[in-house]
C-alpha cells in the first residue's frame, strides 16, 4: 500500500468539516479511514478483447488512462522493434553481399589482366632469339643444355664441331668467344660465354623452378660447391684416363688443334693473341696428361672429392640442402663423365652409397636425356671421319709416290749391278 500524503489527508478533513459540519477530529478520521479503503482496492483485470484497462484512479485526472495506454504501446513495438532489427539485418546483409561481390569482380579483373601479363611474357619468351653454341659430348655443352632443360626453355641448336673441323677456332667463332670453347649462349643479342656464368643466367632470366636457394645459409653452401666443380680437373682426367680408340683419337685430335692454331695465328694476325692463349693453354694439358705421377695424384683427388660429397649428403638430399640446386646441375655432367671414363666402381653403391643414390635420382631426371648426351657411331663418324680419311688418304699418296720411286731406282740399280 502507498503511504499516505499528510497534505492530502489535511484538505479532505477541511472539506468534510465545511461540507458536512463535522468537528475538525470527525473529519479528519473519515477523511483518513476513505484513503484507506481506496488503497486497499485491487486493481480489476482486463477484459478480453484487448481492451483499455480501468482508471487506477477515480478522479478523473487522466493519469490511469495515459499510463495504461502507454503500456500498450509498450506491448505493441517490441514486435516492431524486432521486425526493424530483422530488416536492418537483411540489409547489412544485402550490402556485404554487393561489397563482396563488387571485390570478387575486381580480383576477378585482376587475375585475367595477370593472366594476360603471363601469356604475353610468355609470347615474348617464345619469340626471343635463344641460340647455343654447342658440341654434343661437351662437358660444359652439357651442362649448360640441363639448366636450359630444368628452366624449360627452347633454343635454337648451333652445333659447333671442336673435333678435327676445328669449328670453335675460326675467326667469326673466336669473335665470339675468345677462349675458343664451347659453350657460348646468345639471347636477344648479348652474349654469355663461360658455364658458371650461362647457368647463372639462364636461372635469372627465364622462368620455371629457381635453381639457387633463397636461404642464405643453402645459397651459400651452394656456391661453395658451385666453386668446387669449377676447379675440378676434369679436362685432364678426360685426355689422360681415355683408352683404346678413344685415348687415340683425344690424342690425335690435340696434335691437329695445335697445328689448326699455328695457321690460323699466321693467317689472322689480328687474332694472334687469341690463337696464342689457347696454343699454350694446349701445351699445359699436353704436359699434363703426359705426366703419370700427376694423373695418379688427380685420381686420389677424386676419391677424396667423392668422400666429402658422400659426408655431406649424410645431412641432406641435396649438395646445397633440401632442394635441387645449380650445384648438383653442374656436378650432374661431372658424375657423367667420370662414369665413362673408368670411376664407375668408385660411384658405386658399395664404395659411396649415398653418392650413388644422388647420382641415380639426378638420372632420373627429366633434363637428364637433353642435357647429357654422348656421340652416337654414327654420329663420331660423321664429325671424324672425313678429316681421319683426308689425313691417312694424304699419307698413303705421299708414301706411296716416296716410295714407288725409291722401289723402281732400287730396282733398276740392283739388276744394273747385277748385270
Amino acid at each position: 500500500m502507498a503511504a499516505l500524503a499528510p497534505w492530502s489527508l489535511a484538505v479532505g478533513a477541511g472539506m468534510d468539516f465545511l461540507r458536512e459540519g463535522l468537528s475538525a477530529p470527525a473529519a479528519m478520521a473519515l477523511q483518513f479511514r476513505r484513503l484507506v479503503h481506496l488503497q486497499l482496492q485491487p486493481d480489476p483485470e482486463p477484459e478480453t478483447g484487448g481492451s483499455t484497462p480501468p482508471l487506477h484512479a477515480k478522479d478523473g485526472s487522466g493519469e490511469g488512462e495515459a499510463e495504461g495506454t502507454m503500456v500498450e504501446v509498450n506491448e505493441g513495438e517490441a514486435p516492431a522493434e524486432r521486425e526493424r532489427d530483422i530488416a536492418e539485418r537483411e540489409r547489412d546483409i544485402a550490402e556485404r553481399e554487393r561489397d563482396i561481390a563488387e571485390r570478387d569482380t575486381v580480383e576477378e579483373a585482376a587475375l585475367d589482366a595477370a593472366a594476360e601479363e603471363v601469356a604475353e611474357l610468355e609470347l615474348d619468351a617464345d619469340h626471343r632469339q635463344i641460340r647455343l653454341h654447342h658440341f654434343p659430348s661437351s662437358l660444359c655443352s652439357q651442362q649448360v643444355r640441363l639448366a636450359l632443360a630444368e628452366k624449360g626453355v627452347a633454343w635454337e641448336d648451333v652445333t659447333v664441331n671442336t673435333g678435327p673441323a676445328h669449328e670453335h677456332f675460326e675467326p667469326e667463332y673466336a669473335k665470339l668467344n675468345p677462349k675458343l670453347v664451347v659453350p657460348t649462349l646468345e639471347v636477344d643479342g648479348t652474349v654469355v660465354t663461360e658455364v658458371v656464368d650461362i647457368v647463372n643466367f639462364v636461372d635469372r632470366s627465364f622462368g620455371g623452378p629457381e635453381l639457387m636457394p633463397s636461404d642464405p645459409e643453402a645459397r651459400e653452401e651452394a656456391l661453395r660447391w658451385i666453386e668446387r666443380q669449377d676447379s675440378f680437373p676434369i679436362s685432364e682426367l678426360t685426355y689422360g684416363r681415355s683408352k683404346g680408340l678413344t685415348r687415340w683419337f683425344q690424342r690425335w685430335t690435340l696434335k691437329q688443334r695445335r697445328k689448326r692454331l699455328r695457321k690460323l695465328m699466321k693467317k689472322h694476325p689480328e687474332l694472334r693473341e687469341i690463337y696464342l692463349a689457347k696454343l699454350e693453354h694446349l701445351e699445359v694439358l699436353r704436359g699434363t696428361i703426359g705426366d703419370r705421377a700427376l694423373m695418379d695424384q688427380l685420381v686420389v683427388e677424386v676419391e677424396d672429392m667423392l668422400d666429402e660429397i658422400e659426408e655431406a649428403l649424410e645431412e641432406r638430399e641435396w649438395l646445397a640442402g633440401d632442394e635441387y640446386s645449380l650445384a648438383d646441375l653442374l656436378w650432374t655432367a661431372v658424375l657423367a663423365r667420370l662414369d665413362h671414363i673408368g670411376f664407375s666402381r668408385s660411384l658405386s653403391e658399395r664404395r659411396h652409397p649415398r653418392v650413388a643414390d644422388w647420382y641415380q635420382r639426378l638420372r632420373e631426371r627429366p633434363s637428364w636425356g637433353e642435357g647429357i648426351r654422348r656421340l652416337s657411331p654414327l654420329e663420331v663418324a660423321r664429325i671424324y671421319g672425313p678429316a681421319v680419311l683426308k689425313t691417312f688418304l694424304i699419307a698413303w699418296v705421299i708414301k706411296w709416290a716416296v716410295l714407288t720411286p725409291l722401289i723402281y731406282g732400287l730396282t733398276a740399280l740392283l739388276n744394273c749391278s747385277g748385270s
